[in-house]
């Protein structure tokens, strides 16, 4: 009977072990749920950031091309207002010391330059009084 008892305790025992093996696995496998859950969340968020990060990178190159492309027009703007501003420079100076070169070009047209207003002003009176 000693015999049968000592072999109760050790099934017993067995029993017992399993028991907590069987505890321990379920733990660890809830802990693996719980971990694989909190991992999935974070790989989401983590692809969220990234997609966002991503988002506002193109978002600052399409606002950075525009900016650039602005820069150019206004440098572009400039070289062509200091071109004309030469221009007129010049054109301003050729008067200056050609300045009778209207009188010149009606002289040699043979058209007087008195006759030539004379007769816009009398176009104009005209148009003045037939429109309403």
């Amino acid at each position: 009977m000693a015999e049968r008892e000592g072999q109760t305790k050790h099934i017993e025992r067995e029993f017992e072990i399993g028991k907590d093996e069987a505890w321990f696995a379920n733990v660890k496998r809830t802990y693996d749920e719980f971990l694989q859950e909190s991992l999935e969340s974070v790989r989401l968020m983590r692809g969220y950031h990234q997609k966002l990060l991503t988002d506002a990178q193109q978002h600052d190159n399409v606002r950075q091309n525009i900016a650039d492309q602005a820069l150019q027009n206004a440098v572009e703007t400039a070289n062509m207002v200091g071109k004309q501003a030469v221009r007129h420079s010049d054109i301003a100076i050729d008067r200056e010391w050609n300045v009778d070169e209207v009188s010149a070009l009606t002289a040699k047209s043979g058209v007087e330059a008195d006759a030539l207003v004379t007769a816009m002003a009398v176009a104009i009176a005209k148009a003045m009084r037939d429109t309403p």
